[in-house]
């Protein structure tokens, strides 16, 4: 696998979003509470002609939380995978990780849910991403992703013992034909050992050739973590 420093780029991408930054040999800091600085880089690799690269993002505080993110995609060129990788990155984690981390750009927040949960008897703040699907099937344009995928993601993070100031959660399926071929519960970069079970609801999609689901999701203890200023009045 060979690899690609790409902290320049997603600096860019980070002020779009009104985040001031440095780059330093490492990493971006940021102006983000808690001292944030992120770290981007793609590896990648010729797969039958094809460019299969994996965006690897991780943001780490000075309270020593680290958090991986990480999506994958392919390309004719090593700039067209990238490009791919950044998309799927900004349509599905981006938005939720910088608004947990304390941005306050007004479209950062038109990009996600936030609800407040209680589990493991405190109230965290949720900060939730888009679904988003991958298809390959005649009918592309009529599937939306089922119920039971996110309720069952949501079902499985209040399932969890949660006792740090910050968790995130990464839920991910993929569909071949009539079988479900992967299942991804990650907890803090881990994966969790009940995955197969927590997602074991989601049903086989008709006439689909591939489909994939992934969300993810932050978590901040409300009692612990640093104010934020919200973007609207």
């Amino acid at each position: 696998m060979l690899e690609v420093n790409l902290n320049p780029q997603f600096a860019d991408l980070l002020k779009h979003h009104g985040i001031n930054v440095d780059i330093t040999e490492e990493f971006i800091n940021t102006d983000l509470p808690d001292n944030v600085k992120f770290r981007a880089r793609t590896v990648y690799q010729e797969v039958n002609e094809i460019i299969s690269s994996r965006l690897d993002v991780m943001a780490k505080t000075d309270k020593g939380e680290e958090i991986y993110e990480s999506c994958g995609d392919y390309g004719a060129t090593i700039e067209e995978a990238v490009n791919n990788n950044f998309q799927n990155f900004s349509s599905s984690s981006l938005h939720p990780l910088l608004a947990a981390l304390g941005c306050i750009d007004p479209h950062t927040y038109d990009q996600i849910t936030i609800e407040e949960w209680e589990i493991s008897g405190k109230n965290w703040k949720v900060y939730i991403g888009n679904l988003v699907p991958k298809i390959l099937s005649d009918r592309q344009n009529t599937i939306a992703p089922p119920l039971e995928f996110f309720d069952s993601f949501e079902s499985g993070i209040k399932s969890q013992q949660l006792t740090n100031r910050l968790h995130w959660f990464r839920g991910y399926y993929s569909q071949l034909d009539n079988e479900i071929t992967n299942r991804e519960f990650l907890m803090d970069n881990e994966l969790v050992a009940e995955t197969d079970m927590i997602f074991s609801a989601i049903p086989i999609l008709s006439n689909v050739k591939f489909y994939s689901c992934r969300n993810f999701i932050i978590l901040k203890d409300k009692t612990a973590f640093f104010p934020t200023v919200s973007p609207h009045p």
